[in-house]
């Protein structure tokens, strides 16, 4: 899924907790109204990954309803991240680069790794 397909898709996420949110009588349209005005302000069209996860991070600060949008992004981002430095740390190890290869973990635990695709 590129990145657009991936902005849209937790969009409708947001949408459908509203929703869900407005019928069970949880949320008035006031409420509603700030949440889908905030997403759309956070969430912009070419956003890259890091973009992305950095926006959404911010939804639950602001609006605690949304928090299950918020975690199952942070996960897939952790995941995303973890599986690119093993990747390039398991090439660095195989080019015998073992110091840049520790520099790459040291960056990956220090959370300093973003992403572009």
């Amino acid at each position: 899924m590129d990145t657009e397909e991936y902005r849209k898709k937790i969009e409708e996420e947001v949408l459908e907790i509203i929703e869900a949110k407005l019928i069970e009588g949880e949320m008035n349209a006031q409420r509603a109204r700030e949440i889908a005005r905030y997403v759309l302000e956070s969430l912009h069209p070419h956003m890259n990954l890091d973009g992305i996860y950095k926006a959404v991070q911010t939804f639950d600060d602001h609006f605690g309803e949304l928090v299950a949008v918020v975690v199952p992004v942070a996960n897939e981002y952790e995941n995303h991240i973890r599986k690119v430095v093993t990747t390039h740390v398991s090439q660095l190890i195989k080019e015998k680069k073992i110091n840049e290869a520790n520099k790459l973990l040291s960056h990956a635990i220090d959370k300093k790794i973003k992403v572009a695709g």
